[in-house]
């Protein structure tokens, strides 16, 4: 928080009043970064993450949807799929009213449930502030949405040449995220018979 303080300090009035809105206690934007906070956590859990640091600027910035982050970059430009889904393209079944939009409600809430937007939340702080998260179109972190999961030592080898080697163990402990986010939530077998099973049942 303070490390960001300083960085603001450095960066101008609106990188100050970006912080502000991220961190104090009594300001409009608190309840909502809280609710990203605690939807990405909610989230985290149906990926069987249960222990997942989100980085608040990050938390913000979604809240929001419309400001940059410090460097300038804006979340359709980060999260492109992900962004599509609450901000879809017109079309001309739309003008000519064949189709309707969905619910404000329902693209907020894809929106923020899209693995690109929880990759982007769930970077842990160094990496975040290091501009690692980002997701090109049809990919989560450079692996294509259609691919087959890699291995989370195949991500950490990719995560580690975008920062030009190095990193700690909080390139294991994304990889290790990116990997669940890629695969998608455990299928949850319903508890209920089916008919077949049922039937064989009864014979």
């Amino acid at each position: 928080m303070f490390a960001d303080f300083f960085m603001a300090l450095r960066r101008g009035v609106d990188q100050l009043t970006y912080w502000c809105h991220t961190y104090l206690p009594f300001n409009r934007w608190r309840h909502r970064t809280d609710q990203v906070l605690a939807a990405t956590a909610e989230e985290g859990r149906r990926y069987e993450l249960d222990k997942v640091d989100v980085d608040r600027r990050r938390a913000y910035q979604v809240a929001r949807m419309a400001v940059t982050n410090r460097r300038g970059e804006h979340l359709s430009d980060l999260l492109p799929d992900a962004y599509w889904v609450f901000s879809p393209t017109s079309c001309a079944k739309t003008q000519s009213g064949k189709k309707k939009f969905k619910s404000l409600t329902e693209r907020r809430d894809g929106f923020r449930s899209h693995p690109q937007t929880l990759a982007y939340l769930m970077t842990p702080s160094g990496l975040a502030r290091a501009g690692v998260g980002a997701s090109l179109p049809g990919t989560l972190l450079g692996v294509g949405l259609q691919e087959q999961t890699p291995p989370a030592g195949v991500i950490a080898n990719r995560i580690r040449e975008e920062l030009g080697g190095g990193g700690d163990g909080s390139v294991d402990q994304f990889a290790q995220i990116i990997a669940r986010l890629h695969a998608g939530p455990p299928v949850v077998e319903s508890a209920e018979p089916t008919d077949a099973a049922e039937q064989a049942a009864s014979e």
